[in-house]
């Protein structure tokens, strides 16, 4: 089974090969801490593996969307290792989201930007540039996010 795994700050995400959110316990998202993300990597493998009823973890797949943290996206592969078939830096999408719904100048997005996981982000000269979380910034989920993973 193919799945999409987002790693953000302190939550997944799982997505179909259809592109729809999938529910762990009864969660759009499962938790996890930094301290201990790849204990929480592997809890998640076992639930995907009991609710699809999968012989073992060797039946997954993950399209991983990264953290813009190397930390977390080193700890998610090395627990991943080969069930990886693809990895999406999370600036490139950001890159083109932002580029996409700047053509919306209701949306104000070149003024204010893009809140996502914590962050704001904008694009400055063609370059995506951080800063912090802006009450104001448009902020879309993670299913917004999935539209631009090509």
């Amino acid at each position: 089974m193919n799945f999409y795994l987002i790693i953000c700050k302190d939550k997944f995400f799982i997505y179909s090969e259809r592109r729809e959110i999938v529910h762990i316990d009864g969660n759009p998202f499962f938790e996890y801490e930094l301290s201990k993300i790849r204990d929480a990597v592997k809890r998640l493998i076992e639930k995907i593996v009991d609710e699809n009823n999968l012989s073992d973890k060797n039946d997954l797949q993950f399209a991983v969307i990264e953290n813009i943290d190397s930390v977390r996206n080193e700890s998610v592969e090395d627990e991943l290792g080969n069930l990886i078939v693809k990895k999406y830096p999370v600036g490139n999408i950001l890159h083109e989201m932002i580029l996409t719904l700047s053509q919306n100048p209701k949306l104000y997005i070149n003024e204010l930007g893009v809140n996502y996981d914590g962050d704001c982000y904008y694009l400055k000269k063609g370059e995506l540039w951080r800063n912090e979380y802006s009450l104001l910034a448009l902020s879309p989920d993670t299913s917004e996010i999935m539209k631009f993973v090509r």
